[in-house]
């Protein structure tokens, strides 16, 4: 079976990460998260891959290449300046137009191990003309709302939120198995959930296949720290590179991953699940807990404290920092006493502004979202939720208290 991967969206709700990056691009514990598709694809024979770019795909191609470092076979469709995921599916129509079936999957989800078994299972074991995972979801949010019978079979896919009608809670988790067909009623279809239901209203039967273990679409900000709480808490055992430096009176807690060409300085605590990147430097007496990832050559400050958050490859604090809940990009450096205020008070959950609407993050904790290739001057106070772009400049002591949407340097 062939897979079609979309990977070419722009992401704009994921600003300012996305200035920089393709959201496949972004890396959790020193992989892009779509390099995880790929290895489960490979785990489960799946290895004839197309992957449409678009936003940024330049980067995709240079790292996977053809995929053999991977295993697999990659071949790649431009979807150019069409928008959508219908634009995107429409352009590996040469890819799949020969196949009974194909996957497709969106390359910006992250879950546990075996959704793309499930739908396969879900497919072979009922004969069924097609397949979506679907998920429950408590709030729908903007996802597409799916409705089932009694035999697990998809009666209406793609509803609205807004439509009172439904009182389904499942959502497509990005994963399905088609016929080519389906390709005919996207082109004449705003969207992919009502060109399913036309091949639902012709007869074609499509078969749920319900994940319900933890699953996420990487669409906002907060997400990306949900993710990465994720995958930490399913590494099962630690690993630490043999040349990995390790000073005096350092505790190492649950589990740690320590890369090649690390150096701990003394009086540190590592308090797992955590991920060290290579060729990363942790100083002295420095705090690292509760599900934080850090990216290759990383540099952490004297008596910071780094918590619950991703910190992509270059990233320097320097001492004192408090880095929480948070998303700091690549090659930005924080200068001593940095601040990223990460609780309102009174406490409640924090909201951020995405697109110009406010919308509720579900979290009581949430640091910062910073871009690539910024500096955070001495003594800076950031508070819960806000944004700086990426290329910024704080000047020294400024409380942010508003998004920086564009670069002040």
């Amino acid at each position: 079976m062939k897979v079609v991967i979309l990977a070419g969206g722009k992401g704009l709700d994921l600003f300012p990460l996305t200035q920089t990056r393709p959201k496949p691009m972004i890396t959790l514990l020193g992989k892009p998260i779509l390099e995880y598709l790929i290895k489960e694809l490979k785990e489960v024979g799946l290895t004839d891959i197309l992957i449409v770019t678009g936003y940024k795909g330049e980067q995709i191609i240079n790292y996977f290449k053809k995929g053999c470092e991977f295993g697999v076979s990659i071949e790649y469709a431009d979807q150019g300046d069409n928008e959508g995921i219908e634009a995107a599916l429409l352009a590996s129509e040469d890819f799949v137009k020969n196949e009974s079936v194909f996957m497709l999957l969106f390359g910006d989800i992250v879950s546990e191990k075996g959704l793309i078994l499930r739908a396969l299972n879900a497919f072979e074991n009922t004969q069924s003309d097609m397949a979506m995972t679907l998920t429950l979801r408590g709030d729908t949010g903007d996802f597409g709302i799916v409705e089932i019978d009694s035999m697990g079979l998809v009666k209406k896919a793609g509803i609205k939120k807004a439509d009172s009608s439904s009182r389904s809670n499942y959502v497509d988790a990005g994963c399905f198995i088609l016929k080519p067909d389906i390709l005919e009623e996207v082109k004449t279809k705003p969207s992919i959930g009502q060109a399913i239901n036309n091949r639902i209203e012709k007869g074609d039967k499509v078969i749920a296949a319900i994940w319900e273990k933890e699953w996420f679409d990487i669409g906002k900000p907060w997400n990306i720290i949900e993710a990465n709480r994720l995958l930490l808490s399913k590494v099962k055992e630690s690993r630490i590179a043999k040349d990995v430096v390790i000073g005096a009176n350092v505790e190492l807690k649950n589990i740690v991953i320590i890369e090649k060409g690390t150096e701990i300085g003394s009086g540190t605590v590592l308090n797992g699940p955590i991920y060290i990147g290579p060729e990363t430097y942790i100083g002295n007496n420095v705090l690292i807990r509760d599900h934080c990832s850090i990216g290759k050559g990383a540099i952490i400050g004297f008596s910071s404290e780094i918590k619950n958050s991703v910190l992509f490859d270059g990233v320097k604090t320097f001492g004192l920092c408090y880095v929480g809940d948070s998303v700091i990009g690549k090659n930005t450096h924080l200068s001593s006493g940095v601040i990223t205020v990460n609780t309102e008070t009174p406490k409640r959950e924090i909201t951020m502004n995405i697109n110009g609407q406010t919308l509720n993050s579900g979290c009581i904790k949430l640091g910062a979202i910073i871009g690539d290739d910024c500096d955070i001057g001495v003594n800076s106070l950031i508070f819960p939720g806000r944004r700086i772009a990426s290329n910024s400049t704080v000047m020294p002591g400024t409380k942010i208290k508003e998004d920086i949407l564009e670069n002040n340097s």
